[in-house]
């Protein structure tokens, strides 16, 4: 049986949401049935993307040009049945996709950057919805994406389909003793309190209000700690802020770049994401799967997987006292974060396993419905 060969194009890889889930999807696809193979935009880094077959286009730097003409060249000699472009970077796939008469093309949005993550500028609305236009499927991980690029583009909402994102519930899980391996390695008492986070170090996670509520946690001199588990472009900007702080000394840790993200969380009692925008954030479905509470923004999909005052607590954007107090009513009852934990774990389980996920991409490449997927938990948009 002749396999389906699938060019997934993006503008880099990295640490990130995206290129976490594309890997998951690529490991998890039927190889007797799929043939992936991973495009770039950006050149591809000593060390990431090793296992896939990469190849890239090798734009560096912010503006990259037109690439319609590099990505039509790239397609005509692969010879794919079907080209997915993913976000903004990867956009002009579509058009070099459809120059080249590639039999299927789909475009789906991940997720916004702190620059457009109100809205874009008129030209990308009006490429944007060109490119949607051109597309044969059209789709968004989460239903707060597919408003907001519906609003932006002027298209009906039910031109884009869902996809979200899922989670392996039998790598992340609580373990007792990753729990004592990890603190251990940072030097924290078994018994003291963590609230942690893990995700890329950029400034639409807006990890400066999580410092800030740090300080304010720190002054009712509790035995509480903040682990913040990823590398980006803030590093050296927290590190410095957290050095010239004696409240955040001793008690802040930056625990660099991680390929083990279920150890970090099992090390933690709360999890919590502060981020000015998300699409669906893989770290927060495998802090549920932990059995974490969560503290998170309402932006996003966050809402959609956080059930406020049952699996964890929703709290609004750059708000550091409302972190802060959330967190301290979670230290003060254990019981409490057991059983948000615990709800969390089972909606995750219950609706965003990685199985179904890859059922879902497994028909939206097979069947091709230009409404791919319709999921329990988004049905009501």
């Amino acid at each position: 049986m002749k396999r389906t060969r699938i060019i997934h194009v993006l503008h880099r890889m990295a640490a990130g949401g995206t290129e976490l889930a594309l890997s998951r999807v690529i490991s998890g696809l039927d190889p007797q049935r799929f043939e992936n193979i991973i495009c770039t935009v950006a050149p591809v880094p000593d060390g990431i993307g090793n296992g896939f077959h990469c190849v890239s286009l090798n734009r560096a730097g912010r503006k990259t040009g037109s690439l319609v003409a590099d990505f039509a060249r790239l397609f005509r000699n692969a010879k794919p049945d079907i080209v997915h472009s993913r976000n903004w970077g990867a956009i002009e796939a579509v058009l070099a996709a459809k120059l080249v008469r590639v039999p299927r093309v789909v475009h789906s949005e991940h997720g916004r950057d702190i620059n457009t993550m109100n809205g874009d500028p008129w030209r990308r609305r009006v490429f944007r919805r060109f490119a949607y236009g051109l597309a044969d499927e059209v789709f968004a991980v989460s239903r707060e994406l597919r408003e907001h690029y519906s609003a932006q583009v002027g298209i009906a909402k039910s031109r884009i389909g869902f996809v979200p994102n899922g989670v392996d519930t039998e790598r992340f899980h609580a373990d007792d003793e990753a729990r004592i391996r990890m603190r251990s390695h940072l030097g924290i008492s078994p018994t003291a309190f963590i609230a942690g986070t893990v995700g890329r170090l950029d400034p639409v996670k807006d990890h400066t209000t999580l410092l800030q509520a740090a300080e304010l946690l720190g002054s009712a001199e509790s035995d509480s700690h903040i682990v913040i588990v990823g590398g980006g472009p803030e590093h050296e900007m927290l590190k410095t802020r957290i050095a010239a702080n004696p409240a955040l000394r001793g008690r802040v840790h930056l625990a660099g770049e991680s390929g083990h993200p279920e150890r970090w969380l099992n090390a933690f009692d709360v999890f919590v994401l502060p981020s000015l925008s998300e699409g669906m954030s893989n770290t927060l479905l495998e802090a549920m799967a932990t059995a974490l509470p969560c503290v998170v923004t309402h932006v996003g999909a966050n809402p959609d997987l956080v059930d406020g005052g049952q699996s964890g607590y929703l709290v609004p954007v750059r708000d550091a006292k409302a972190i802060a107090d959330r967190v301290f009513q979670l230290i003060a009852d254990p019981q409490l974060r057991f059983r948000m934990g615990q709800r969390g774990r089972l909606k995750v389980t219950q609706e965003f396993s990685m199985a179904r996920m890859l059922e879902n991409y497994t028909r939206l490449y097979t069947l091709g419905n230009p409404l791919p997927v319709r999921h329990a938990a988004l049905s009501r948009a």
